[in-house]
């Protein structure tokens, strides 16, 4: 017999598994006592709407433990926004002033970045002279 493959629900993604051999981390503020959420009163993933924190901090390890298309698409169908491309998956950001890739965090790439920060300097200090000189 072939090997089986592995599959998981959204809401066993959710929930995790407190055995670290498992691999599936899940949501750091799902309370496992009571079944919500620790920062609101319910669970939004288990009401059926979207959860930035989930969506920023709990979906990005699901490819670290292989089931990336299969959570994505079951919280894009969970949460009803499957089909508008709402989450992008490995996308990579583009500077807005030349297209280079920008890092995480940031808003333009470093020579950009750079750029402008002496292009805001100089204004300043035209400015200041302007004040200084009437």
């Amino acid at each position: 017999m072939g090997k089986r493959k592995r599959t998981v629900g959204l809401i066993a993604f959710l929930k995790g598994s407190t055995d670290p051999a498992a691999g599936m981390p899940g949501c750091a503020n799902f309370d496992h006592h009571y079944g919500g959420c620790l920062l609101a009163d319910t669970c939004k993933v288990q009401e059926d709407q979207r959860c930035g924190y989930f969506e920023r901090a709990v979906l990005p390890t699901a490819e670290e433990i292989g089931f990336t298309d299969v959570v994505y698409s079951a919280y894009e169908t969970q949460v009803g926004i499957a089909g508008n491309g709402l989450l992008k998956r490995g996308q990579i950001r583009r500077c807005p002033d030349c297209g280079d890739e920008v890092g995480p965090r940031q808003r333009f790439c470093p020579k950009c970045s750079r750029r402008r920060r002496q292009q805001s300097y100089r204004r300043a200090r035209q400015k200041h002279r302007l004040v200084r000189n009437s």
